[in-house]
């Protein structure tokens, strides 16, 4: 089931609602004086939690939390980047006070926003909840070093920042940079031939229209691991716009210069090599320039 937000004129949010009424999480009314979308969904994240019970730890009120923290993630990417952490640090205040809570908040950031395969992932929203757990005293050292480990691998190359420069070496074996690609928008496509997933999905990345004929873009296709062999038996016709390279020894994957829980995973940055796109998938990337 489903549960309409209007957040007011057109911007519309849709949030999951469990068939039985008594899991249906209690969300915040928005006041009426309240008339701009901004204000709207400020208030909403600022007050998301507010009616929720943390006291109730039954395997209703389990139940409760965890549809109420998918549509909060969802929420989450709408809203500016101090309006996240003014949330996300009221929820983690919420939560610190019963050890059986943290433990269950925990596992849903997981879940959501650490897996590489949830559809609700995102980065910026994960760097947000995990800043503001390990903030909380209460948290013993064990799970703060593995929250602050998450955090520091999420942080890196966040929208925005400037992506890492790294060397790649081409099939001839000539080395180039990142940074030495001129280009108004270079693309990132992390594949590796060994990788299932990757078969599956780079068909459709490399067919892409937006991505062949964007005279703009330039797409650099890399393998950031150390198997070098596997790499130089996987030739394929390329787009014209795209070059192909692969990490020397595997730096990018062994020095960890980007998160890359699966691939593919492609990274869209601008003339600046900011990062617009993180680690998203064909069709943000593909919106984003269409858009642009």
């Amino acid at each position: 089931m489903k549960r309409i937000i209007s957040l007011t004129f057109g911007l519309v949010m849709t949030l999951t609602m469990s068939a039985q009424d008594d899991v249906q999480f209690p969300f915040p009314q928005i006041p009426e004086l309240l008339q701009t979308p901004e204000a709207r969904l400020g208030y909403l994240m600022e007050h998301y939690w507010s009616r929720y019970d943390f006291s109730d730890t039954s395997e209703r009120g389990q139940a409760v939390a965890e549809q109420g923290f998918a549509d909060y993630v969802n929420l989450m990417q709408y809203a500016d980047s101090a309006t996240c952490a003014l949330s996300a640090r009221a929820l983690a205040d919420s939560i610190s006070r019963s050890q059986s809570r943290l433990e269950q908040f925990d596992g849903l950031v997981d879940h959501y926003l650490g897996n590489p395969n949830s559809p609700l992932r995102n980065d910026v929203t994960y760097a947000h909840l995990l800043r503001a757990f390990t903030a909380l005293p209460q948290l013993d050292e064990a799970r703060r070093s593995r929250m602050a480990f998450r955090l520091r691998m999420v942080e890196r190359n966040q929208p925005g920042t400037q992506a890492a420069d790294f060397t790649f070496i081409d099939r001839e074996g000539r080395e180039h940079r990142l940074y030495d690609v001129d280009s108004e928008l270079t693309l990132i496509v992390f594949s590796d031939p060994e990788c299932e997933h990757c078969h599956e999905q780079m068909p459709r990345i490399m067919g892409s229209r937006v991505l062949t004929q964007d005279a703009r873009l330039r797409v650099l296709n890399i393998y950031p691991d150390h198997n070098a062999e596997a790499w130089q038996k996987d030739v394929k016709p390329l787009p014209q716009n795209w070059l192909e390279g692969r990490s020397p020894e595997g730096l990018i994957i062994r020095e960890q210069t980007y998160y890359l829980p699966a691939l593919p995973s492609l990274y869209l940055l601008d003339r600046q090599k900011r990062v617009v796109v993180k680690d998203g998938s064909i069709d943000q990337v593909e919106a984003v320039l269409s858009h642009q």
